[in-house]
């Protein structure tokens, strides 16, 4: 306390009187005095390091752990351990904000037929265009229900298509498949698209539209989620990470804010751990240019 006291009142008062005064040695004084001006230092450069992982999670919209944010500090680099990330996450209040779901209403009887399962749950692919995978989620907004068809390449986990609707039918699926040939274009090679048995996706229309651009359909065992785990992961990443924690008065509210979630931060943003903590076009990317090379 006696040399706190001495070096708040430095300015205004002599060291030396001071530590007569106080009955302390100055040199006990200066090597306190040393040790602070190092403490203050370390200080200083902490305070800095957490602005920076602030930064880095408010960038990648406050949903990484701290392992994703570890890796999403070190492609900016800076370099910390995971420890010491989950240190200042926890002493700084960071962390990623969950939201609880919604749960969907039932889905209408069918009027096509079933695909067999083809995929057996190997989510695994080794080229584009190879596998992909659809569902639809339900999105509750102030306007009721919004619903979201998505289409996924397994290849690298990006979103090729989708389309929002406020109707759950044959076209909406449609759309989103439609979306994803435009931007990938047809497949030269054999292509399964894997989806639940959804009449939206036994439907004869939809059936029809995998006929003509020579897809192999695909799809879950009955009451097996797991079979479909790739797109139930992106959507609860979706509504978790970003839909559940805005209110939606309009579809205009809802198709801008999907827009910027699918292909602005997670097409192109977010680190995947099955990807090598690398976003889906960064991964995409790599491997076109290894090919190339």
């Amino acid at each position: 306390m006696k040399c706190e006291a001495i070096y708040a009142h430095s300015s205004e008062h002599s060291v030396r009187k001071m530590c007569k005064v106080l009955e302390l040695c100055e040199s006990a004084y200066y090597q306190w005095l040393k040790g602070e001006n190092k403490r203050q230092e370390k200080y200083k450069k902490e305070r800095e390091l957490v602005e920076k992982v602030r930064k880095v999670f408010e960038e990648t919209n406050r949903v990484y752990g701290c392992r994703r944010l570890r890796k999403a500090l070190a492609d900016r680099g800076i370099d910390l351990s995971e420890w010491k990330v989950r240190r200042i996450m926890r002493e700084n209040g960071i962390y990623p904000l969950t939201l609880v779901k919604y749960k969907p209403g039932k889905k209408e009887k069918p009027d096509g037929r079933y695909f067999d399962n083809l995929l057996q749950q190997d989510f695994t692919s080794v080229k584009p265009n190879q596998k992909w995978v659809g569902d639809i989620t339900y999105l509750k907004t102030k306007l009721g229900w919004v619903y979201l068809s998505a289409v996924i390449d397994l290849y690298n986990r990006e979103v090729v298509g989708y389309s929002v609707s406020k109707n759950i039918n044959s076209d909406l699926t449609c759309n989103a498949l439609g979306n994803a040939l435009i931007r990938r274009g047809k497949s030269k090679e054999s292509l399964i698209f894997h989806s639940d048995r959804g009449c939206q996706y036994s439907s004869k229309q939809y059936q029809n539209k995998l006929a003509e651009n020579g897809i192999t359909g695909s799809m879950s065992k009955a009451g097996y989620p797991y079979d479909n785990s790739a797109m139930e992961s992106f959507f609860a990443s979706l509504k978790k990470e970003f839909f559940y924690r805005r209110e939606y008065a309009t579809i205009d509210d809802v198709e801008r804010d999907l827009f910027y979630y699918i292909e602005v931060f997670y097409n192109r943003k977010r680190l995947h751990s099955s990807l090598g903590y690398m976003s889906p076009v960064a991964y995409r990317m790599k491997e076109m240019r290894l090919t190339v090379a």
